[in-house]
This record gives C-alpha cells, structure tokens and sequence, in this order.
C-alpha cells in the first residue's frame, strides 16, 4: 500500500498521493479550477502555477468558488 499525506482542505483533512500538485488536486475533486481561487498556507496559487506547485504533509489548502449573483 502506498504512503499518503494529508492536507487540510477548507478545514478537513483530504487524502492525497504523495507527489500531488494543486492541478491533481483540483482534478480528483473535479474541478476545472476556472472559477476557484486556491490559497496554500496563506500564499494564492496562481493559475499558470498550480501544475507545478506541490502539496506537502499538513499544507492548508482553501478553495475559494466565486459566485456570480445580483
């Protein structure tokens, strides 16, 4: 069995292969990350960066949707 880590995601811990980018992540949540906002630890994850930025053990993770509305 392979080794996890966890981060937390908007305050509940999520279950991650070791390895995994905020792109993975967003891909096993199914999004296509056009209309979330992500913030690591405290620091935003731009678009062009989430393939390449790495989750490790214990990150903070917050999806912010954006909503339209009037």
């Amino acid at each position: 069995m392979s080794q996890r880590i966890t981060i937390a995601l908007n305050g509940e811990e999520q279950p991650l292969p070791p390895g995994s980018s905020v792109g993975d992540l967003l891909s096993i949540l199914g999004s296509d990350g056009k209309s979330v906002a992500v913030v690591v630890n405290d620091a935003i994850i731009r678009p062009e960066n989430r393939s390449t930025h790495q989750l490790h053990q214990g990150d903070r993770v917050e999806l912010l949707i954006f909503a339209g509305g009037g």
